[in-house]
């Protein structure tokens, strides 16, 4: 599936920029990687004159090693950060089975920063950029990316746009925007919703 599609861009929406995390991060998996894969060939004429308990941590090691590589793919390609010119989309995924999605519209950032912190990150410019939102209440971590104080310069970029340019002209799909969140409410909240709606449409009407 195609990133346009994964985000569902709304009119006029376009990707500015799409950022993963840094792959000089994985290095330490990768030596693992490499070890489990090179290693049981210095010893596989060893290895295999012990039978089958040999062949078993030959084996046992290259599938090893394959695994971790899979992982390490599957989460480089799926923790990714959009940037678009209304919102932001962070997906994060943290195994095969997990994953948050935080869908953030310009509007609702208070804040954005990149932060470089110890040696090995300054050395090779990367680290977190951390996106304050909900009136202070929600904290989105993007971790280890490339260039993150850059980044954050660039949420906050378009972020201005956004209010200075975009904001009225998107709010011309205001009732798409409430429809798609109502979808996403318990009964609870739409009893209320539908209390206030009824109140509004009687004052109109009158």
């Amino acid at each position: 599936m195609s990133i346009e599609k994964k985000i569902n861009l709304k009119k006029d929406e376009k990707i500015v920029n799409v950022v993963r995390r840094y792959g000089l991060t994985f290095f330490w998996e990768f030596i693992v990687v490499l070890f489990l894969f090179v290693v049981p060939f210095f010893f596989m004429f060893w290895l295999f004159r012990h039978s089958w308990w040999g062949i078993g941590i030959f084996s046992a090691s290259l599938l090893l090693g394959l695994i971790i590589l899979i992982k390490i793919i599957f989460l480089w390609k799926k923790n990714v950060l959009i940037l678009t010119t209304h919102r932001l989309v962070d997906f994060d995924r943290r195994g095969f089975f997990e994953q948050i999605i935080s869908d953030i519209p310009y509007d609702q950032i208070e804040d954005v920063h990149g932060k470089v912190k110890g040696i090995a990150q300054t050395i090779f410019k990367y680290g977190n950029v951390n996106i304050q939102t909900g009136e202070g209440q929600v904290l989105v971590t993007v971790d280890r990316v490339k260039n993150p104080v850059f980044l954050g310069q660039q949420i906050n970029r378009l972020r201005e746009y956004y209010l200075t340019h975009l904001r009225h002209h998107f709010s011309g799909n205001l009732a798409d925007a409430v429809i798609d969140k109502l979808y996403e409410l318990e009964i609870e909240d739409l009893e209320k919703i539908k209390i206030v709606i009824e109140k509004r449409i009687k004052k109109l009407s009158n």
